[in-house]
């Protein structure tokens, strides 16, 4: 859907008609492009790409865990761990990391998402679909701009911020923005009494624009961003209870430097973008989420990202012959160090009592005993990555309506997996031993792997007046490389082998035949996925000075073959870590359809915006060893997506005026693991909100699912125990915004 932007009711920052770009420089817009503008955005508290997932259809982007869990789903597509399916871009720009995408852009001014495989412009992680943040920039104001606002809601929230937009010239221009929020949160850990999601955060951004000559524009923006939060209130599926007793945690610390160049002249139009990236982390948490000492994580990062594309848009040879050429490098260097800590508990649940099942099938009375009360498992890597791609785009419109779009893009990505990792205890053998004896246990290598990805595409599009169809196919892929996750099962399967060697014993191959002591299960292979669609959008109203009324319809049909999919994989038993395995073939079948209706007068602004999606995507293949889910659905997945957003302005006179906004959101059934035997049923979400403006004050009255209804926003299973993260209740809050 594609909505106009308001007419400037309480700011004089410019907001005519929204004029969509693409990358490849066309302004037509993509059949299956969602775009929702500043007054959708603005009648209700919209801060996230979290927060803006459920008016599009069939996107899931669920809050849970911790900032650093950017779990998406697009059509039956995705995975919890490593790599997104979909890109987001914040002007142009794009976020190169999945762990940055629980964050907030500053004066969010539009969101555009393109949804299907968009490799061919965009490469690597887009095979779901392509995200677009929009903000207001320096010259978006005839001199001056200020916007600023506070709000205040449930949980002792707060929520602060401030920017100031000045146009020094009509060449150059600058802006300067930061904000402020903090919680006390919405859960509680029943063991120590004590709420554990509270966060603080706070971002700042400033942003230079050039434009020395009619033909050039240069955009340079700075951009940090700090959070830190309590973190995964996952309680146990049988009682709902959140009780675990270490600490869970999440700090964050984002810094960027972008810059972007366009140069538009005689029908060329030459796009480069730069951008580097640069994320520290720390993350601690209870790894068995119960109120026993079993074990702990605790996760530190340090990342450097580096990005340059550059796309050149030709001047038509011919009238019906347009095209587009681009190249785009990639670079990413990410120094990890996640030690496990195996408390007294996990030392007896998880080692001794796996190794002496073993033992007492050659000694019946006798058992493996070890001293430590704990056992640390550090584990060190350095991750590189590197891709390279060219790409090319041709456009054809040989008849008046018809338009053809074939494209080519090569993506060749390198990654690479440098690692060490070591853990010591002190045993003793009850049959032959008198004292105990220390044994260590080492592992280093260096893993690496190259992938050449072929991504095209055709689309074939053809418009009458109020009318228009199309047909497209394209081919998608997600990358590939190394999950540091499983190597505390690595380790702990190393450790319990090389004691029981020690001894004379040799323990059964797992149940899964998987050999969970080599460094090689950490490697995944990148995901494909062909996408197919046919769709049409009808506008029987547009507006006129006659006519106040606009009306559009976009409906959708699409089918996915998704080949290597990424699936998670626990291993059998109880351990502690989870694979990423390229186990899986898969295909996903299913429609989105939106509607959307605008009147305006003299006095009154009707908007309504609805989105439907349905989903059914299921293994055609699928063995993880431990069972066969040929046919079953892909877990995480929901198969319906719904959202109604209306909303009723009223103009009093030319200084006041009243908005009332009714929404709702719903999404289910969700399948919560392979085998489709627990899932969470539809639910659906009812939002209230009332916005009254006198000039440039506006007062914000909003509400969240104000009736309380009870939802799971995630379950999964670990050590065969099975947890839940539930939704967040009833949320009341007030603001108070200024713009000038």
């Amino acid at each position: 859907m594609v909505i106009a932007a308001p007419t400037a009711i309480t700011t004089d920052f410019v907001l005519d008609t929204i004029e969509v770009v693409a990358k490849d420089g066309s302004t037509t817009p993509t059949p299956s492009a969602t775009t929702i503008g500043y007054q959708q955005l603005s009648v209700q508290p919209v801060n996230t790409p979290k927060d803006i997932a459920f008016a599009i259809p069939n996107l899931v982007m669920p809050a849970y865990g911790s900032a650093m869990t950017s779990t998406i789903y697009i059509r039956g597509l995705g995975s919890r761990l490593d790599q997104p399916v979909i890109q987001i871009l914040i002007d142009g720009v794009p976020v190169l990391d999945k762990n940055a995408f629980d964050s907030e852009p500053i004066d969010l001014r539009r969101v555009t998402f393109r949804a299907g495989s968009q490799g061919t412009l965009y490469g690597r992680n887009s095979m779901g679909g392509v995200m677009e943040l929009t903000t207001f920039q320096p010259m978006d104001v005839a001199k001056w701009g200020v916007r600023a606002s506070v709000g205040y809601s449930s949980a002792n929230s707060v929520d602060a911020r401030a920017s100031v937009y000045h146009s020094v010239t009509q060449t150059f221009g600058y802006s300067i923005g930061v904000l402020y929020g903090r919680t006390d949160g919405f859960y509680r850990n029943d063991y120590t009494g004590k709420l554990i999601d509270g966060n603080d955060h706070a971002s700042g951004r400033f942003v230079m624009q050039f434009m020395p000559n009619p033909h050039w524009s240069i955009t340079a923006t700075t951009m940090a961003s700090w959070i830190k939060q309590g973190a995964f209130p996952y309680a146990a599926a049988e009682t709902g209870i959140i009780a675990y007793n270490s600490p869970a945690s999440y700090e964050r610390l984002l810094a960027s430097q972008s810059v972007r160049a366009i140069y538009d002249k005689d029908g060329y139009r030459l796009a480069l973008v730069g951008s580097y990236q640069f994320l520290k982390d720390h993350m601690v948490m209870d790894q068995d989420y119960t109120p026993a000492s079993i074990f702990t994580l605790e996760q530190r990062q340090q990342q450097h990202n580096a990005y340059i594309d550059a796309i050149l848009n030709g001047k038509r040879p011919i009238s019906w012959y347009n095209y587009s050429v681009g190249a785009t490098v990639y670079l990413k260097h990410n120094t990890m160090n996640a030690p496990v800590t195996f408390l007294r508990e996990g030392i007896e649940a998880l080692i001794l009592s796996n190794a002496n099942k073993g033992i007492h099938t050659a000694f019946p009375n006798d058992s493996l005993e070890i001293s430590n009360t704990e056992m640390a498992i550090p584990s060190d890597f350095r991750f590189m990555n590197f891709a390279g791609a060219v790409y090319h785009q041709s456009t054809f419109t040989p008849i008046a309506g018809l338009r053809i779009e074939a494209g080519l893009r090569v993506d060749i990505e390198y990654s690479s997996m440098e690692y060490q990792s070591s853990s010591e205890l002190d045993y003793r053998m009850t049959a032959f031993m008198a004292a105990p004896e220390h044994y260590r246990n080492y592992m280093a290598g260096f893993r690496s792997q190259t992938h050449v990805a072929l991504l095209p595409k055709l689309l074939v599009r053809y418009d009458w007046d109020k009318f228009s169809i199309y047909a497209s196919t394209a081919r998608g892929s997600k990358a590939g490389g190394y999950n540091p996750q499983i190597f505390s099962t690595i380790m702990q399967t190393r450790l319990m082998n090389g004691l029981m060697e020690e001894m004379g014993v040799r323990l059964m191959p797992t149940d899964d035949g998987i050999n969970y002591g080599s460094a090689d299960i950490t490697a995944y292979k990148p995901e494909t996925a062909w996408t197919t669609e046919f769709g049409g959008c009808w506008n029987p109203l547009r507006t006129t000075s006659t006519n106040n009324h606009r009306l559009s319809l976009n409906a959708l049909a699409f089918y996915s073959d998704v080949q290597n999919q990424q699936v998670t994989v626990f291993p059998s038993g109880k351990t502690s870590g989870r694979m990423m395995s390229n186990a899986a073939h898969a295909r996903s079948i299913g429609v989105e359809a939106t509607f959307n209706y605008r009147y305006q007068d003299t006095h009154w602004q009707v908007e309504v915006h609805t989105a439907y999606g349905f989903t059914d995507a299921r293994f055609i293949r699928f063995d993880n060893g431990m069972g066969v889910y040929d046919g079953k659905f892909v877990p995480y997945a929901p198969q319906h997506t719904f959202s109604a957003q209306a909303t009723g302005r009223y103009r009093f006179t030319s200084d006041w005026a009243l908005s009332l906004t009714l929404s709702t959101r719903g999404q289910g059934r969700t399948y919560w693991d392979e085998n489709n035997t627990v899932s969470q049923p539809y639910y659906q979400l009812l939002d209230l909100a009332m916005n009254l403006s006198w000039r440039q004050l506006n007062l914000q009255f909003w509400g969240r699912n104000v009736v309380g209804t009870e939802y799971d926003v995630f379950y999964f299973v670990s050590m065969s125990n099975g947890f839940l993260q539930k939704g967040i209740g009833r949320q009341l809050g007030v603001s108070l915004s200024w713009s000038l």
